[in-house]
């Protein structure tokens, strides 16, 4: 079993080598957020599921080759485990110019998995710290038009809902996401954000003033209802970090 916990993503357009690194991944005590088997698939879960590690075949379904892929995620920081069965020369050099953590031929055995996986993440944790071997942790990813965002949670403002829909507000500008309220919620809450309303979350942080007459709060221009019932909570956000502050 591994001494730490991932979140893997596995990109392979072959199903029983796909289910074969599932097994191995599970054996060895990673979590499988899904087996993608097209480049236009993969986007998709790394949106909803933000996984802490992706294995990419280079070789995969879709408009893009696992390398273009892993080119195109580049901004959002996840380290990719690229795999491969053939053209070794051609892909080592294609994906040597991408940020990423190993290189695997197939067939691959379970022990060579988990010690390529573990020896990259002793490498990333020297390089960058102990505090920061998972920098994903405390973010959000969101498709914009077809490009992918990293948002860190902390620059999030305030979350509104749109019938099945979500609108989140952040510092970077806002994206619209087909994930509802409670489901934020659910994910938004332990970082301190609170359900100020049926069709709001808030960052108590980004909170400039509320009025406690007009039961509104201020986050910059923008002018958010608090219904009677979350008042109480608001209130107790807003204090324990008027404490932090002091």
């Amino acid at each position: 079993m591994s001494n730490f916990s991932l979140n893997v993503l596995i990109v392979e357009d072959d199903l029983s080598i796909g289910l074969e690194l599932e097994m191995m991944l599970k054996e060895i005590g990673y979590t499988v957020l899904g087996l993608a088997d097209s480049s236009s698939k993969a986007a998709r879960i790394i949106e909803k599921q933000n996984p802490d590690l992706i294995l990419m075949d280079i070789n995969i379904k879709g408009s893009l080759t696992g390398i273009e892929l892993a080119n195109k995620l580049e901004s959002l920081r996840i380290p990719i485990l690229f795999i491969t069965g053939y053209n070794l020369d051609e892909n080592y050099e294609l994906a040597s110019k991408i940020n990423h953590i190993g290189f695997l031929v197939k067939p691959i055995q379970k022990y060579t998995l988990q010690s390529t996986i573990e020896q990259a993440y002793k490498k990333l944790s020297k390089s960058t710290g102990e505090e920061k071997l998972y920098p994903i942790k405390n973010t959000m990813v969101f498709n914009k038009k077809g490009v992918l965002h990293r948002i860190y949670i902390p620059d999030i403002r305030y979350v509104k809902a749109n019938d099945d829909y979500t609108i989140t507000f952040t510092t970077e500008g806002e994206f619209v996401n087909s994930v509802r309220l409670f489901e934020m919620e659910e994910e938004l809450k332990p970082f301190g954000f609170v359900k100020c309303h049926r069709s709001y979350l808030i960052n108590p942080n980004k909170v400039d003033s509320f009025d406690t007459i007009q039961n509104e709060i201020h986050i910059e221009k923008d002018i958010i209802p608090v219904s009677r019932n979350n008042k109480a909570e608001v209130l107790e956000s807003l204090d324990v970090i008027k404490r932090k502050r002091k």
